[in-house]
């Protein structure tokens, strides 16, 4: 299927990802405008990921058994009636409810719309389909921070986010695409992950603490200095745009260097850049331009974490076998550091103030900074393709990767994975294999 007969699903994705965007990103506002701690912000903010994590689990079951458009429109209405349900009540143990439902319907709505790229995707265009999808998000998420600058109010911020997710719903409720088969999954357990990838199950977590760590707790920190909300948007749009504008200078390093010295980099330029970050609120506290100064150098350094993890996975995993089910379990862990990010951020931002925000990021990049460097470097011979995929996705991306291929590939095996893996990192010399 051509890619333009994909239209439909990108309008979609772009609405849906703009409404979302612009909840999360303001969903520290009205609760620092009221006074409420650190801490409650974080255990709110994290409840979004706690839907998300319980959609990965059983909205599969819900799309197989009721069909994807009527699944997208109940997905879509249920989105749209928790948004406006913000409206009605001022209860912070009712919010954390309905931003767990919002979760748990953004994530499903994605699903929906992935299994459809996944079942009329060919081996041949699954590279341009997902990298269509990559700027998409970007451009929808660069879309609801521009909406946030416009300084709206709470309940207009909520309504606007429910028009866009309802929006959402029009392309696909129109589609004449046949509705795809979800197909059967796997389980790999996260601990038998960890014991063959361990730098990239880490990277992965650290991606989801990074990326939405930032946006999530980044419009509390910025409110808490006294800033405005378009200075809101100031700020998580300059972390938007380094991490697009820097994947392909990414690709080339990793390419070059391999994916533990790149993530060694990645992380050592985050790690100066939040302690950069914590010496410039007492040289320059005033100063909003260089708040987004250290912005841009985290989303350089953070944003591409998540895709450096997979291509290490991948390098390491066996060329002729399927990874879709590892690349999805990473998916998942990037979800559990998406989802403690906020518990983090919000009791050291509680302890430290504003040098708290900072503090969090300083303190994990330089634990992965340390962790990468000691991990070998496989052969050139033996990496992957980098692709940069962002960990803001539903679990069905890992199905267009263009690394796989499930016509041809063998299925995952563990057993052959972890001797393929044993045999390329005892093989592997850093020192006296240059990459070319």
């Amino acid at each position: 299927m051509r890619t333009r007969q994909f239209l439909s699903l990108y309008g979609s994705i772009f609405f849906l990802f703009s409404g979302y965007g612009l909840i999360l990103n303001s969903a520290g506002v009205k609760p620092t405008q009221m006074g409420v701690s650190n801490i409650t912000i974080g255990v709110l903010n994290a409840a979004f990921f706690i839907g998300g994590t319980i959609s990965a689990i059983v909205s599969h079951r819900i799309i197989s058994r009721v069909g994807h458009i009527r699944s997208f429109s109940v997905f879509g209405a249920l989105f749209a009636i928790a948004a406006l349900a913000h409206l009605m009540v001022e209860q912070l143990w009712m919010w954390g409810i309905l931003r767990a439902l919002l979760g748990f319907c953004h994530y499903s709505l994605l699903m929906v719309v992935e299994s459809w790229f996944t079942a009329r995707s060919v081996p041949q265009n699954r590279a341009k389909i997902l990298a269509l999808y990559e700027v998409v998000y970007y451009m929808s998420s660069a879309t609801s921070v521009l909406l946030l600058s416009l300084n709206m109010t709470s309940n207009n911020i909520f309504t606007l986010a429910a028009i866009l997710v309802i929006a959402a719903t029009l392309p696909v409720g129109l589609t004449r695409m046949q509705q795809p088969e979800i197909p059967k999954r796997e389980r790999i357990s996260l601990p038998h992950v960890f014991s063959i990838v361990p730098l990239a199950w880490i990277a992965c977590f650290m991606a989801g603490i990074f990326i939405n760590g930032f946006f999530t707790m980044g419009s509390v920190f910025i409110l808490k200095l006294g800033y405005s909300l378009p200075q809101v948007s100031l700020f998580l749009g300059s972390a938007m745009i380094g991490g697009f504008t820097i994947q392909l200078f990414i690709a080339w390093l990793s390419n070059k260097f391999g994916r533990p010295r790149t993530i060694f980099g990645c992380a050592c330029v985050a790690a100066v850049a939040a302690i950069s970050g914590m010496l410039l609120l007492v040289g320059l506290p005033g100063n909003i331009w260089a708040q987004c100064v250290i912005a841009l150098a985290i989303g350089c350094s953070g944003f591409p974490m998540y895709a450096l993890g997979l291509a290490r996975a991948n390098d390491v995993l066996p060329a002729n076998m399927n990874t879709v089910e590892v690349n999805r379990c990473l998916l998942f862990v990037y979800g559990l550091g998406s989802l403690v990010a906020p518990l983090i951020l919000g009791s050291v931002m509680q302890l430290f103030n504003q040098f708290g925000f900072y503090s969090v990021y300083a303190i994990i990049a330089t634990i992965l900074a340390v962790y990468a460097y000691m991990q070998p470097t496989v052969l050139v011979s033996e990496r992957s393709v980098y692709v940069p995929v962002s960990g803001n996705v539903g679990p069905m991306t890992a199905e267009l990767d263009p690394r796989n291929n499930n016509a041809t590939d063998t299925p995952y095996d563990a057993q052959s994975a972890e001797q393929h893996i044993h045999e390329t990192l005892q093989n592997t010399d850093n020192q006296d294999q240059p990459d070319k």
